[in-house]
Order: C-alpha cells, then sequence, then structure tokens
C-alpha cells in the first residue's frame, strides 16, 4: 500500500480482461514487475480446450502477486480443472521452498495466493477500513436467462436468476467495509442497450442491454444501504465490436466506475511488435481510477 503526503492511501491493482488463452509466462513476469498488490482476472481465462485451460492456469499459477480469478462462462466446463491446477501448482512451489529448493521453485510457479471467485467478500487492505470486492456469478453469459445452471445448482447451490440476486445481496449485506468494489464476469444492466454499449448486445442487428439484472439489484442494494460502491468490473462483451468501432471500457455514473478491460486479442503483434494489454487500478477507499496499459516485450 502506497501513501503520498498530499493523498491517501492507495492500493495499485492489475487488472486483465477476457484472454481466452492469450496469456503466457511474459505476461506474468511483466505484471509481477509492476509492483502491484493483488491482480484480478475477470474470466474466459483459456480457449476452452482441456489443455489449452491447463496451460493458461500454469502460466497464472507463476505470479508472485496475489490473484483473484473470476471463472467466465467459456471456463465452465474445465472449472474445477483450472481450480485444481491453481491450487497443484501453489502447493508444489511451497514444498519446493520448505524442502530449500528455491531456485527451482522460481521456475515452477509462484508464491501469490490465488482465490477463485463466486458469490463472496474479500477485503482489501486500504486506508483505516479497507474495501470489500464482491464477487459476482460465475459463468454469466448476459442476457435474462441464468447461464449454466446446473454446474451454479451444483457448485454454488443458485438455480435461478432470483437465488443468484439474494445471494450477491447478502454479499453485499456481509461486507465489514462502508466501500465496496464488485468483480463479475458480465457487467450489470443499465449501461445502455446500444450494440457498442459497455455492455450492449452486438451480435443482433436490434441490439439490446446484455448485462445481468442480478448483479445490477446487487449494486442498487448496495447503494440504498448507504455503501460506497467504487466501481464495477467485468467483461465477457469485447472490444471491439462486431460492427466495427469501439466498446467504451470506462464510464463513471453517479460516482461508480464502471469498467470493461475485455480487449480481444488482448496480445497483438504488428509493426510495433508484440504489445500485451491490462488495466492499472489505483484503489482507495474513497475512490476508483483506471489507465488502459499496452506493454511492449520489454514491459
Amino acid at each position: 500500500m502506497a501513501t503520498r503526503d498530499d493523498a491517501e492511501p492507495e492500493v495499485r491493482i492489475g487488472l486483465v480482461g477476457d484472454m481466452h488463452g492469450a496469456f503466457d509466462p511474459v505476461d506474468a513476469e511483466q505484471l509481477d514487475a509492476r509492483g502491484y498488490e493483488r491482480i484480478l482476472f475477470v474470466g474466459d481465462l483459456g480457449p476452452g480446450t482441456l489443455e489449452g485451460d491447463r496451460k493458461v492456469a500454469r502460466a497464472i499459477a507463476r505470479l508472485r502477486t496475489p490473484v483473484m480469478v473470476m471463472p467466465g462462462n467459456n471456463d465452465c466446463e474445465h472449472a474445477p480443472v483450472l481450480r485444481a491446477e491453481l491450487g497443484h501448482q501453489r502447493g508444489l512451489t511451497t514444498l519446493l521452498r520448505q524442502s530449500g529448493a528455491g531456485h527451482r521453485s522460481a521456475l515452477l510457479g509462484a508464491s501469490g495466493d490465488v482465490t477463485f471467485c463466486g458469490y463472496g467478500v474479500h477485503v482489501v487492505r486500504v486506508g483505516e477500513a479497507g474495501v470489500t470486492i464482491v464477487s459476482g456469478r460465475p459463468y454469466a453469459m448476459g442476457g435474462s436467462e441464468l447461464s449454466f445452471p446446473e454446474a451454479l445448482a451444483e457448485r454454488h447451490g443458485v438455480s435461478s436468476l432470483d437465488a443468484s440476486r439474494d445471494r450477491l445481496v447478502a454479499c453485499v449485506d456481509a461486507a465489514e467495509t462502508e466501500a465496496i468494489l464488485f468483480l463479475a464476469h458480465n457487467g450489470p444492466t443499465g449501461l445502455g442497450a446500444e450494440p457498442g454499449s459497455m455492455w450492449g448486445n452486438d451480435f443482433e442487428e436490434a441490439g439490446g442491454d446484455h448485462g445481468d439484472s442480478d448483479l445490477r439489484d446487487a449494486i442498487d442494494h448496495a447503494l440504498a444501504k448507504g455503501r460506497r460502491v467504487l466501481g464495477v468490473i467485468a467483461g465477457h462483451m469485447h472490444s471491439p465490436i462486431r460492427s466495427g468501432g469501439e466498446r467504451p471500457w470506462h464510464d463513471r455514473r453517479d460516482g461508480v466506475l464502471y469498467l470493461n478491460p475485455a480487449c480481444v486479442p488482448r496480445i497483438v503483434s504488428d509493426a510495433r511488435g508484440v504489445r500485451r494489454h491490462h488495466v492499472a487500478l489505483r484503489l482507495t477507499e474513497r475512490r476508483l481510477d483506471a489507465e488502459a496499459l499496452w506493454l511492449d516485450e520489454d514491459g
């Protein structure tokens, strides 16, 4: 946690959008070098194949910075494998260090904690009270129906949108801090119905608001209860949009910063070389700010 003489205490957090397999050990090395206090992933980690998903999980496990992973719809089938792979790699590193093989552990994994999110509360230490990250519904795909109901029922005991809303509201009520930050895979309703809106439907000509109503209800509940909602972070709806143009990746409304870091592909190669996208966050007890970064191979 950093503090400037003229400012309140703040923490710096790295934010990575939908990857679809575009994450490797170079990314882990670059993100660790930025000195973030934790790194958030909004989901859709791998390409959807078992081996591809495992490869991305191993790359994430190399991070020495504490990590929070919000599983996306693309991660649902292999979510137990992803969780197990991350846990296995972390445990392997711990054993190697305890045996005195620190030089080998640097090649094999990370020392930071990995939290696989979903319907949870997670406190970030910043200032006197801190900020609570409320993690949303896993595997969300947007629209008016519950995505992957069997998996949600089995893994989280949630079998309807109403039940999901109630779980998220309960998470808000369980937060020990006044300040709240939401982390989800898909964003909330209410940010526009145009195809190029932050969570607008760009795969149908008529467009439409493709956000999640249960997340919106939880945000509204937090605001109604006097909680200070600093931001809402979610991906899923990619930029650029299908019809051309860019989807906005940030929008501050009534003091709440909405962020969609799903820049796909997040690793690009062009005349300027290979560049890798992520978002740098600055978090205090009263405000969230964000900056989009493209890092070249030298970081």
